[in-house]
């Protein structure tokens, strides 16, 4: 390990909802107990309302990660002084890392990085290249981010060749094999290292009927709309839909009814609460990820964690966790056939039972340490 560095991490964190808060904690948290001096930096108003839908904050404060205590929100993207105010008081630092969201971050960050000066390593972790929606905008904004910073760590190869492209040569862009999950908590103290041991018992569910499971933002880039189409598909399946809408459910619904999936299909809108996870898994006999397109997602380890098997797209890194055939199915992007194809292969006899079989979890302790020692080297590097 490195000596003991003073490290600010500028990002969302609890009580902010999502992936990329759940990330950040964990982050700071591993790196504090590796021995480092660790504050974050985060928001009291992240951004604009129109620029994120739905629940941003945990329901009732209730932790999703274990919370990180030093921790200050001070940010705000209305106040420019607050930008400014927050680089001051990390000049000190040896390390900042800032958490690439949307290209709007830019401006802030940048802001900061002239008010902390030339003394800090900087670093981007860059969870998003592009937003799944790029504006007009959005690659000179990326770019002008990278610049400044001059260096990025990706979580893909496909994301950091993207990098590459945007920010030229000038930046040292690197990539992680492995991202890794978060420390999720589920409610009533538990964690994900105490479902990692369960996890051999595999779902309870196993139905004549196998029940299927999206959970998540339903976004278009995710693709339930061809999901629906294939479960249409292959019959003897049913699926269970689970999370916040953030085009108009009723969509969804007069889907549901035009493909006469009404007594095979479920749709639950509103924020999936980590505490309710462990009752929807253990309804369920399998993760669906139909993804038309994406980065990558912490769900098919989620999944794993409960030990179910996976059927996903190949989309961005989404099947890289996935051993095809192993412990899930994987099917090409965009594509209704391919995807119902994987459905069919499912309900074969035995299929389910020994993809289940073969499920495994990954060390959580070693991939989260790999990850930060990789991020402090990167952020030293000449």
């Amino acid at each position: 390990m490195t000596k003991p560095l003073r490290i600010a991490i500028v990002g969302p964190t609890h009580p902010y909802s999502g992936g990329v808060s759940a990330h950040t904690t964990t982050l700071a948290g591993r790196l504090a107990d590796a021995g480092h001096n660790v504050a974050v930096i985060s928001w009291k108003a992240q951004y604009p309302r129109f620029l994120r839908g739905g629940q941003t904050r945990v329901p009732d404060g209730e932790p999703e990660v274990r919370p990180f205590t030093r921790a200050v929100y001070p940010l705000a993207w209305y106040n420019p002084l607050s930008w400014l105010h927050s680089g001051r008081r990390i000049r000190g630092a040896d390390i900042v890392i800032v958490t690439a969201i949307t290209p709007y971050h830019a401006v802030p960050y940048i802001a900061m990085s002239w008010a902390f000066g030339r003394r800090p390593a900087r670093v981007v972790v860059a969870h998003n290249v592009l937003p799944h929606e790029d504006g007009a905008v959005d690659r000179t904004l990326v770019r002008a981010l990278y610049r400044r910073f001059g260096k990025v760590l990706t979580h893909s190869a496909e994301q950091a060749a993207l990098a590459r492209n945007i920010a030229g040569d000038d930046v040292e862009i690197a990539a992680v094999g492995t991202v890794p999950m978060p420390d999720f908590a589920f409610g009533n103290g538990l964690t994900a290292r105490d479902i990692e041991v369960r996890s051999a018992q595999g779902s309870a569910a196993s139905s004549e009927v196998p029940t299927l499971l999206f959970f998540g933002i339903v976004r278009e880039y995710k693709g339930v709309d061809l999901l629906l189409d294939a479960i249409a598909r292959v019959p003897n399946l049913r699926l269970i839909v689970a999370g916040e809408f953030w085009q108009p459910v009723e969509e969804y619904r007069a889907l549901v009814d035009e493909l006469s999936l009404g007594d095979r299909v479920k749709l639950i809108d509103g924020y999936v609460k980590f505490t309710d996870l462990p009752a929807l898994f253990a309804q369920s006999d399998a993760l669906v990820l139909p993804y038309r397109h994406g980065t990558a997602t912490f769900n098919v380890s989620l999944a794993h964690l409960f030990g179910l098997p996976v059927v996903s797209t190949d989309a961005g890194t989404l099947a890289r966790d996935i051993r095809h055939d192993v412990d899930g199915l994987v099917a090409k992007a965009d594509d209704v056939a391919s995807l119902a194809d994987a459905l069919r292969k499912l309900r074969e006899p035995g299929t389910l039972e020994r993809l289940r079989a073969g499920v495994r979890t990954a060390p959580l302790g070693d991939e989260w340490r790999d990850y930060a020692a990789e991020l402090v080297r990167l952020a030293l590097s000449d």
